[in-house]
């Protein structure tokens, strides 16, 4: 006759990892990342990559920034592109090709929606500050005075500053490894409230950001009453 056994006891099982354990968590984040200014006029995607900085404020609520590295290609009608200078009489700007390197510093705040032992799906808004560190145009004319014209290429560097103009949206996925180490895939959209760079543009962003986050200041546990 087979003997039964007693199951372990509870407190001898591996433990669960908590969710959020740590209350300053630091990841590295990249993300392919689609820009275009008309949906029906896309680019091929430019690569964000860069640190990002999460401080858990209550159970649910996170504060996040981040420091990202953006390469942004887009191509734009000459009507969706404001040029800062009058242009000869007779010339007229048919499409603008972009190539633009960007500092993007976002601020956001985030929200659990499911929070499980091992995983959590969350979504965030907040706003996007986006400085512009080089910027490659190429401009295509018509005709101009019934000739053709070869476009003309140009850079800025260390150009236009804009605070806070970028609304940012997003939903994700985060998966605990263990108390310290997790992986998170963060679908997102990047969406203007103001023009942005030489032109002006109306610029918007979509993509999928991928991080490895690290726990780094714990959170404390609360004090047992009547213990000192």
């Amino acid at each position: 006759m087979a003997l039964a056994t007693r199951p372990a006891p509870a407190d001898s099982l591996p433990p669960l990892p908590q969710a959020q354990p740590y209350r300053l968590w630091v990841g590295l984040v990249a993300a392919p990342e689609l820009s275009t200014v008309r949906t029906s006029r896309l680019s091929p995607p430019g690569p964000s990559v860069g640190m990002q900085l999460d401080y858990q404020l209550t159970r649910r609520w996170r504060l996040s920034t981040a420091f990202l590295y953006s390469v942004k290609r887009y191509t734009a009608a000459g009507t969706d592109y404001t040029v800062p200078y009058t242009m000869p009489h007779g010339w007229v700007i048919t499409d603008v090709d972009a190539v633009c390197r960007i500092i993007d510093i976002p601020l956001n705040l985030r929200y659990d929606l499911w929070q499980q032992p091992r995983y959590q799906v969350f979504a965030s808004a907040g706003l996007s500050s986006l400085f512009m560190k080089r910027e490659q145009y190429t401009y295509d004319y018509g005709l101009v005075y019934g000739k053709p014209v070869a476009p003309y290429t140009f850079d800025v560097s260390n150009g236009s500053q804009h605070l806070l103009k970028v609304l940012n949206l997003s939903v994700g996925y985060e998966r605990m490894f263990d108390q310290r180490w997790s992986v998170q895939a963060e679908p997102f959209v990047k969406l203007p409230l103001a023009g942005v760079g030489y032109g002006t543009v109306r610029l918007r962003s979509a993509g999928v950001f991928f991080s490895l986050r690290y726990g780094l200041l714990p959170v404390r546990p609360a004090p047992t009453p009547g213990l000192r």
